[in-house]
């Protein structure tokens, strides 16, 4: 999976406690290394913490290698969730007596994100919702995974840091999380949508700057993109038609392109129920 590093830049003076990435399921870290010395190191309720005495505006950050992959689970639990709103899934599990944690950690995409644990399974209603309504959200990613994994399993994308107990508990500090070396996507990306502001102006750029953007968004979303394909296909066909429109303002504009993305974009955001399935486990 590569290479990444956490950063936390200190407010103020003091001294902070910080998670370290660790071996759990679905993760595994190797190459574990500090920017600076910790005062001390120790694990407590399964999470690994380290102390470090920082200065105002000063940065320390640890670098390491990790290796994700996706958990997959069907707990005797899921079909009762699925009769109940999300918000109320963590409360309803601990009334049935079951053991529910906060997890907290990122995306690898670097958005910091949280969820739960249930037994030690990971349990995720925002994605669960979010995933209902927009099928394409974790694209970036290279996934597309149905919303029912999330209620025991995860995409296999994601870094946990610190499992607090719930309710209470308190979130980490790491306020960053990238991927180290050179990363092209973004570089392209960039390239591409300057080449379209050029053109824009009235200065056509020609494809050759878009192509190789769209190239590498083929080579990591393409797998993912098929399979919301299968699902929804109007979902594909917004992300199909931006791109086509783009790439005809850098030779010859065609606006019914442009009125193609635009009509399908307010349709997967005015009916976003319809993306998912009814034949599909959540509705089951």
């Amino acid at each position: 999976m590569g290479h990444w590093v956490l950063r936390f830049r200190a407010a103020h003076a003091g001294e902070y406690l910080l998670p370290l990435p660790q071996d759990l399921p679905g993760q595994r870290v190797t190459g574990l290394a500090l920017t600076r010395k910790a005062l001390e190191t120790y694990g407590a309720q399964e999470n690994l913490l380290a102390r470090f005495p920082l200065e105002e505006g000063e940065v320390v950050e640890v670098r390491f290698r990790l290796q994700t992959a996706p958990l997959k689970a069907s707990p005797p639990w899921r079909e009762v969730l699925l009769k109940e709103p999300p918000e109320a899934w963590p409360g309803i599990l601990a009334h049935l007596g079951h053991r529910v944690e906060r997890a907290y950690g990122f995306l690898l995409s670097g958005r910091p994100h949280a969820w739960y644990l249930v037994d030690g399974l990971p349990l995720d209603p925002l994605l669960y919702q979010t995933l209902q309504e927009n099928p394409t959200h974790l694209l970036p990613l290279g996934v597309a995974p149905e919303p029912h994994l999330y209620l025991g399993g995860h995409e296999g994308k994601r870094l946990l840091l610190l499992r607090t107990p719930w309710p209470g508990g308190e979130e980490p500090l790491w306020q960053e999380l990238h991927p180290l070396g050179f990363q092209p996507l973004p570089f392209l990306r960039g390239l591409a949508f300057a080449s379209l502001g050029v053109s824009a102006l009235g200065l056509a750029t020609g494809p050759w700057f878009y192509l190789p953007y769209l190239g590498a968004l083929i080579l990591q979303q393409g797998p993912a993109l098929k399979k919301v394909f299968l699902r929804t296909p109007r979902h594909v066909l917004e992300s199909l038609f931006f791109h086509a429109f783009a790439l005809s303002v850098t030779v010859n504009p065609r606006p019914e392109l442009g009125l193609g993305y635009l009509a399908l974009f307010l349709w997967n955001r005015l009916r976003p129920s319809a993306a998912t399935p009814k034949e599909s486990p959540e509705e089951a």
